[in-house]
């Protein structure tokens, strides 16, 4: 079980690091960035994927984990890394667009909402800053309750300039 938990930390800090790496290249060489799939730019499409996985897949993970509690340890595998992948394409996302567009608004709140959700979410997953557990618990629901309400307004103002 602790074996298994040091993997999951370990494949957490991996996709990280690659995200981290990933977002340092499009800030750095955006133009590889600048293609399009169908009728929209690839950073567009990897938004719409990882907002998707977020806001569709996570209630599942919510639901299943009290209506089959057996398969817990599955679902949280689930919710965590399909997460941390989902936050990487909405960083390739962000980063992309955050030197074109001056004042960020709504793309800022809501990167910074995911952010947060990603980082108490890891902070719960592997118990770490035991002392502060309640606190982070609540700060973990709270952003989803914003990241939702963020995102609404975010996708209504894009679709609103169209």
């Amino acid at each position: 079980m602790e074996r298994l938990r040091d993997l999951d930390l370990l494949g957490a800090l991996v996709i990280i690091l690659f995200t981290i790496v990933l977002s340092s290249f499009v800030i750095v060489n955006r133009s590889s960035f600048n293609f399009s799939v169908m009728s929209d730019l690839f950073t567009h499409w990897a938004a719409w994927i990882g907002g998707f996985w977020i806001a569709v897949v996570t209630p599942m993970y919510v639901v299943l984990k009290h209506y089959r509690p057996m398969g817990i340890k599955a679902w949280i595998r689930i919710h965590m890394f399909g997460n941390l992948f989902a936050f990487m394409l909405i960083s390739v996302h962000f980063w992309y667009w955050v030197t074109f567009v001056s004042f960020m608004g709504t793309g800022f709140a809501l990167f910074v909402a995911t952010l947060t959700l990603v980082v108490t979410g890891l902070l719960q997953r592997f118990n770490m800053l035991q002392s502060s557990r309640g606190y982070i618990r609540f700060t973990h629901i709270s952003m989803t309750t914003a990241f939702y309400l963020i995102l609404t307004i975010h996708i209504l103002s894009h679709l609103i300039r169209l």
